[in-house]
């Protein structure tokens, strides 16, 4: 499971959070995502400061086809108040419920102050692939 900065990080620059993108194309591991996260990642990417980088819709739209390739989608239906601080971040929570997700790789401090939520364990980009080597 992804949140929508690191998605954004990996198809605008690249990195280590573009590492995880392509360890899953190459099907080391798999990476989730409900309908609600794909819509937030869209309007991301539709951001004046953000599409200034890409330039062109077309663009935009082969970032979100890349996502839509990438991510396993599923159905979250169970609600859940973790992230008080922010409950918008509460959508990736309960879409790794939804996948049964062992992982929530995030760079979002309210989403990494919550460090786990029954066994899904919130990591940073850099301490995920860590794990992963």
């Amino acid at each position: 499971m992804l949140d929508t900065n690191v998605w954004v990080s990996a198809l605008l620059w690249g990195g280590k959070p573009a590492a995880i993108v392509k360890a899953a194309e190459k099907g080391k591991l798999r990476i989730f995502i409900s309908e609600e996260i794909a819509t937030k990642i869209s309007q991301v990417l539709a951001y004046p400061k953000i599409e200034k980088i890409y330039k062109t819709e077309l663009r935009r739209q082969e970032l979100i086809e890349q996502v839509l390739k990438t991510a396993k989608f599923v159905k979250a239906t169970t609600k859940v108040e973790v992230v008080n601080e922010h409950p918008a971040d509460n959508k990736f929570i309960e879409c790794a419920l939804a996948a049964k997700a062992n992982y929530i790789v995030s760079g979002d401090n309210h989403l990494l102050n919550a460090v786990s939520y029954k066994e899904i364990q919130i990591s940073s980009v850099s301490d995920f692939l860590e794990l992963t080597e």
